[in-house]
């Protein structure tokens, strides 16, 4: 018996001991996903009302945003500083509105309140905001409201705001901007757009991009007869008291030659009042066709694009030219040319009638890579219209299996920006290889991302023109080991799919530079240290004396050198570089003529690309044409993909601190950012060319087409006691206008720049920009320093319609010359001027 109750006693220990041991050894078990359809559209829309006018639709952010970096409207107000907020609950019910005016100057809420007491107004709920905070004239504001729905869930919307005291004659500037739209439709025969126009031999054979030079005819629709699918209501993307810019946007539907088809339109409109009357300076209308599987072209076995401004549409194809995907309005697509099956691999739009969130098109989609068994990877970039991320803005990494029918998320990671600057931001080319490795660059920052465990490295922080360039074709990165003094004595090729590395050093003494890339091969060259210098304003000339044309494997296929000839700037464009140089004259470096290098042009036609076909009804259409030899034959299977449920965390936060690492000029113009640069002279002259306007990265409005005042006149500052230096007497009377107090003896610097980097937190060269375009910053209570030779600087101060005045150490007098005469002699001088944007 004692055997026996010991057997049992071990029995239980043993059992005891597998339950104790159970609950403290991990489980290992099978994660297990679901597929399912993607969630529609939920959010309000939100309208405000200003006076009698319903403008500026806004859509709600998921997260809380800098309202100064958003830019999608402006919401001017009168001497009354009252608004009218128009909300489209839609699918959301609203139990609370709360609102912040924000100083975009310092960052700081100078007025804040919240609101439970709504209003009916036919389809709207509405809310009377009066701003009591004192308003500066003509100084933009940031404005936030926050919606809480019944289910406490905030959600944002972001507009700026404008006050003006006196009449800034919104009321003419929107009427007219409304009659001309009404009238192009044919909806007001009182209202002849023919003496607004400056028709001339522009291009009338296309609908997708109409201007102001197009003919009556063209901006009429000539026979296509559109009809309004969505509301047109204005949305204000610049104001001034004279100037305007006004946008429309909204979707149409029109019978054509192949059948019934529908098109997202855009109207843009820039306007002056002044003296009783209006000017039209710009009007462009941009039209692209939704595409839609049942037009495919049989007889010629082309998918069909229709109207649109694309010129190269994302298409990328297998290896085997037997599966090709693109992307068009922001969906993704994939053909299977052996199965026949066209498949829907990712689209927001899941409601055909919901146009404006679920078409919403504040985002783009990057094709990665097309595998012969079908699989995708891509990107998804920019605000989310619904779904999990409904509101939020971010890059979503995507794998599609064509075996499954499924795409799966890979990487999330949020942002806090607008989809305008994030598709400056990202960088041109991502990738991702078979180690499970994620490429990416952002604001100058290029990551790899190790997808299994879960850590990310830095590869280089100056992914700018000189420092960084990638090689699609090739599949290559290539950077150098820039500094902070700009000098690199190195550069890394890195080789995607496999990851390694290649270094190619300079020789002892020397820097490289990164020319840019030419084909699928790269342009760099060598700089001697001695003869790296800064100019007057601050700019650094890096003479490079020898380039290279090399292979991603650091192969050695060109060499450029010409003696004493150096290249300070290059521009690639398809197979030729254009070589901006220097020549070296007793020492000393004067400007030479350009050069140019051709290179052998890859000629290897691609399988699948754009043809364009022109009909008298639609005029030019745009198809994308398949591999010779090729037939469609039917209309293909049309598929949809189902998303993957997935149990783990995909998100990557990048910090703040590395994403904000250099100073960004964005140029806003034709109702978005039409680019973007780290000089703030291209900035400024591309803004001027567009009719648009300048911000920088921290929010600043740096320039502004129309923007500055008739006159203005700078007082209160005084010549230093030691003016024997002109530049350094100017650059001390700069600092005075800026309540810097300093003397000439205590400025250190080899230039101006450099000077001025000593007090100010934003000095500027504006080297390149013509009189008028500087003048903005006199107006803006900055005076800029002008350089009428080599050594001669003067402190541009004063301004009229008709004359220029400036302060000269050399005579200790005021200088008052005719605009004209004034512009001619910066404009010999070399157009060199610096100022500075905060202080």
């Amino acid at each position: 018996m004692k055997h026996i109750y010991r057997l049992i006693l071990l029995l239980f220990i043993f059992i005891g001991s597998l339950f104790l041991f159970g609950q403290t050894i991990p489980e290992i078990s099978a994660v297990t996903t679901t597929a399912t359809s993607l969630q529609s559209s939920t959010f309000p829309i939100l309208y405000l009302q200003v006076g009698n006018y319903t403008l500026n639709t806004l859509h709600g952010y998921s997260s809380e945003m800098d309202s100064g970096k958003v830019r999608e409207s402006i919401t001017p107000l009168d001497a009354k500083k009252t608004l009218i907020v128009k909300i489209k609950q839609n699918e959301s019910k609203i139990k609370k509105l709360e609102y912040k005016l924000r100083d975009i100057s310092n960052s700081k809420i100078i007025e804040n309140n919240s609101l439970s007491a709504f209003d009916t107004q036919k389809k709207y709920r509405t809310a009377s905001i009066k701003i009591n905070q004192t308003l500066d004239t003509s100084v933009e504001y940031g404005f936030q409201i926050t919606l809480t729905t019944s289910y406490s869930k905030k959600i944002h919307f972001y507009t700026r705001i404008k006050y003006y005291s006196s009449d800034f004659f919104l009321k003419e500037k929107l009427d007219f901007v409304n009659n001309f739209h009404k009238a192009t439709f044919g909806e007001d025969d009182s209202f002849n757009i023919s003496p607004y126009l400056e028709a001339n031999t522009n291009d009338d054979s296309t609908f997708a991009n109409v201007n102001i030079h197009s003919g009556k005819s063209l901006i009429t629709w000539k026979k296509l007869n559109p009809k309004k699918l969505s509301e047109t209501i204005p949305t204000i993307r610049e104001i001034n008291i004279e100037t305007a810019a006004i946008s429309f946007d909204y979707y149409v539907q029109a019978e054509t030659d192949s059948g019934m088809e529908s098109y997202h339109v855009k109207e843009f409109y820039r306007v002056r009042y002044s003296g009783n009357r209006i000017y039209l300076l710009a009007f462009n209308r941009k039209m692209e066709s939704f595409f839609d599987p049942n037009l495919i072209s049989l007889k010629r076995s082309e998918f069909k694009i229709g109207v649109s401004n694309e010129n190269d549409l994302d298409i990328t194809a297998s290896d085997s030219n037997n599966k090709f995907a693109f992307v068009r309005n922001g969906s993704l697509w994939y053909y299977d040319l052996k199965t026949h099956k066209l498949t829907s691999v990712f689209s927001f739009a899941q409601n055909s009638k919901d146009y404006l969130r679920e078409n919403y098109d504040q985002h783009d989609i990057k094709i990665l890579k097309v595998s012969d068994n079908g699989n995708i990877s891509f990107i998804l970039y920019g605000y989310m219209n619904c779904g999990d991320y409904e509101g939020r803005v971010g890059i979503l990494l995507y794998d599609y299996s064509a075996k499954d029918n499924r795409i799966t998320e890979r990487v999330y990671i949020p942002l806090t920006t607008t989809y305008q600057q994030l598709k400056e931001d990202l960088g041109d080319f991502s990738y991702v290889n078979d180690k499970n490795i994620f490429y990416f660059s952002l604001n100058n920052i290029v990551y790899a991302y190790n997808m299994s465990s879960k850590r990310y490295e830095i590869l280089t922080e100056h992914a700018s023109r000189d420092h960084f360039s990638m090689l699609e074709k090739a599949k290559c990165f290539i950077w150098s080991n820039a500094d902070s003094s700009e000098k690199a004595n190195e550069i890394t090729i890195l080789d995607l799919d496999t990851s390694k590395e290649l270094t190619v050093k300079a020789p002892n003494g020397q820097s490289i530079v990164v020319v840019g890339t030419i084909d699928a091969n790269l342009v760099y060259g060598f700089v001697k240290n001695k003869d790296i210098h800064e100019s007057t304003t601050g700019e650094i000339i890096r003479p490079a004396y020898r380039l290279i044309i090399s292979d991603c494997k650091g192969n050695i296929l060109r060499k450029y050198k010409t003696k004493n000839y150096y290249v300070t700037g290059a521009t690639i464009e398809e197979n030729v570089i254009h070589l901006k140089r220097i020549q070296k004259k007793n020492g000393k470096f004067v400007n030479a003529s350009d050069d140019t290098i051709m290179n052998q042009k890859n000629t290897k036609a691609r399988s699948f690309d754009l043809t364009t076909r022109i009909t008298q009804r639609m005029l030019t259409e745009k198809y994308i044409s398949l591999p010779a030899g090729y037939i469609i034959g039917s209309k293909p299977d049309v598929l949809s993909t189902k998303c993957v449920m997935v149990t783990e965390n995909t998100t990557l936060h990048l910090t703040n601190e590395e994403m904000s690492n250099s100073i960004k000029y964005y140029i806003y113009a034709g109702g978005g950012i039409s680019g973007s640069t780290t000089s703030a002279q291209k900035a400024i002259t591309m803004a001027d060319n567009q009719m648009g306007v300048v911000m920088d990265s921290n929010s600043h409005i740096v320039w502004e087409r129309g923007g500055k005042f008739i006159s203005k006149q700078l007082s209160n500052i005084n010549y230093p006691n030691d003016t024997s230096s002109s530049i350094k007497a100017c650059t001390q009377m700069l600092l005075q206008a800026a309540q810097v107090t300093t003397t000439t003896s205590q400025l250190k610097g080899k230039s101006i720049l450099s000077m001025l980097d000593n007090y100010l937190e934003q000095p500027v060269s504006l080297t390149g920009c013509t009189l008028d375009e500087v003048l903005y910053f006199v107006s803006g209570e900055k005076p800029v320093i002008g350089m009428l030779d080599t050594n001669h600087a003067v402190l541009i101060t004063e301004y009229n319609s008709s004359t220029v005045a400036w302060m000269d150490p050399v005579t200790r007098r005021k200088n008052t010359v005719s605009i004209s005469r004034a512009e001619k002699m910066f404009k010999d001088a070399g157009y060199k001027f610096v100022s500075y944007i905060t202080n």
